[in-house]
């Protein structure tokens, strides 16, 4: 009985730990979330670049040559630096989405946890009320016994005493009863 008792105590604090874990876990999770969340600012960012792209594009339509190859060139640059923001972007999503996907493992390992946690210790109740229904059985047990055990004794001392005086009286020597205890 203490042995499983043992267990139950070991079992507690292994799933108190994992709670624990997953609730690290989920914390570290919920800040990378809003730190991407906070990344959307590159998506109006590339936006805007978008529209400057159009603008540039019909500034390029009326500027004069030098002033066209010039907008050009800075379109390109511009147009890269659209890709490379479209790029990540999309990494960026790509993340979020696994951080979401791991935040709802962890709930789920939180949950179920929880939920372990939460049969352990019932159990462990459940055991300690056995045990104390035990104990108390055993008490009795062992007045039962000492009161036998008295009884016993003083049952042999009255035999004893009985035997003794049987053994006079065939002497022939008279001898005056005792009282009982």
């Amino acid at each position: 009985m203490a042995r499983q008792v043992g267990e139950l105590d070991a079992s507690v604090k292994l799933v108190t730990h994992e709670k624990a874990l997953a609730v690290h876990t989920l914390q570290l999770l919920q800040k990378e979330h809003e730190h991407l969340l906070s990344q959307q600012s590159h998506w109006d960012d590339l936006h805007r670049a978008a529209e400057q792209i159009g603008m540039l594009t019909t500034l390029m339509n009326q500027a004069g040559n030098e002033e066209l190859k010039e907008l050009r060139r800075m379109s390109r640059i511009l147009e890269s630096e659209h890709a490379a923001l479209q790029k990540r972007f999309k990494e960026q999503e790509y993340k979020v989405s696994n951080a979401e996907r791991i935040a709802i493992t962890a709930r789920q390992n939180l949950t179920q946890a929880q939920q372990r946690s939460s049969e352990w210790e019932d159990r462990a109740k459940e055991y300690e009320g056995d045990l104390e229904k035990t104990r108390a059985k055993l008490d009795e047990v062992e007045q039962a016994h000492a009161q036998l055990d008295a009884d016993y004794s003083f049952v042999k001392l009255q035999l004893e005493e009985k035997e003794a005086e049987d053994r006079l009286v065939k002497v022939g020597i008279m001898v005056v009863p005792r009282t009982s205890f």
